[in-house]
């Protein structure tokens, strides 16, 4: 969901300001899936808990000079063991889903063993939420990301500037990963990268959408096909692993490489065809320059004011 709601004092309002209110939010949120992913430990809820942690620690990386390093990297620890778990239960919904789809007459005994592992997963993912809860961990959060830290000049500057920076400097940077992870000898740890640095350029457009309005909304599709054509390929991956370690059939496996395989041609295929042109890379630059119209940076902008190299988004959990 692009994020147009409240008062940001977009553009003219500091980083440091906009850094503190998203963190509030994104962690309110945060707070709202954890209790519903304790109620109900669903496909759904566990993918939107997933999503939620995402954005929030990709906030923390992006605007990282305007936290407390201690309290910050603290933060990143703790969440980084809930996406574990979390993504412990969420491979067995991706391999229980695609082994049943592809070979469903000789898949009821691993489907009954995934979801007996499942339900297991979920189980130990609750313990985890609920102990979050009980810990006040959202309010001990905010308060240690309140934390007033040495003043720099990448806090004080407008968001706009810092959007304006930081923006185009990322998309070419994605684009030059995307040449990378397509051509035809791409290992597919390539392709698992790329599909991360994705979900993260895209969270980190999102998050800063409000500086650029409606004309972003076209971008932010894009990259979500992408990440969903990613994803398919990923989720194949996925299943592919969970079946061998429980001693699947070649016919099981044969068909997860198959469909792995058209998954990933159909991805090179739509990424050659709507982002190699050098215009499309030039429109979406000239795109991410343009704040609003309202603010200019600086045309020789100091290093550290753009802190987040694009392999950083790495250091984020799948």
């Amino acid at each position: 969901m692009t994020l147009m709601e409240g008062d940001y004092s977009l553009s003219t309002g500091t980083t440091g300001r906009f850094a503190k209110e998203q963190a509030d939010r994104l962690l309110g949120r945060l707070a709202v899936q954890v209790a519903r992913t304790i109620k109900s430990h669903s496909a759904a809820e566990v993918h939107d808990l997933r999503v939620a942690i995402r954005r929030f620690s990709n906030l923390l990386v992006l605007l990282k000079p305007c936290f407390s390093v201690k309290e910050s990297r603290k933060i990143r620890r703790k969440l980084k063991k809930i996406m574990a778990q979390a993504g412990t239960v969420r491979d067995h919904d991706i391999a229980l889903r695609l082994v049943a789809k592809l070979v469903p007459s000789t898949s009821n005994a691993m489907a009954s063993q995934f979801r007996t592992e499942r339900k297991e997963s979920a189980e130990t993912l609750a313990v985890s939420l609920k102990r979050w809860l009980r810990r006040n961990s959202s309010a001990k959060w905010r308060e240690a990301l309140e934390v007033e830290v040495a003043a720099n000049d990448f806090c004080a500057d407008a968001i706009g500037v810092t959007g304006r920076r930081m923006l185009p400097r990322m998309a070419k940077e994605y684009f030059r990963c995307g040449k990378d992870a397509t051509h035809d000898k791409a290992r597919p740890e390539e392709l698992h990268r790329f599909r991360i640095s994705s979900k993260n350029f895209r969270y980190t457009l999102d998050l800063l959408a409000p500086l650029y309005g409606a004309s972003v909304n076209a971008l932010l599709q894009q990259l979500k096909e992408v990440q969903t054509l990613l994803g398919d390929v990923n989720d194949c991956a996925t299943a592919q692993r969970m079946v061998s370690r429980h001693g699947g059939g070649r016919d099981i496996l044969a068909e997860l490489k198959k469909r792995q395989r058209k998954k990933t041609e159909r991805f090179r295929e739509h990424w050659r065809s709507a982002f190699t042109s050098e215009a499309v890379v030039r429109r979406w630059i000239e795109n991410l320059r343009d704040v609003g119209g309202q603010v200019r940076a600086p045309r020789k902008p100091p290093a550290r004011s753009v802190p987040l190299a694009f392999d950083a988004w790495r250091s984020i959990s799948a």
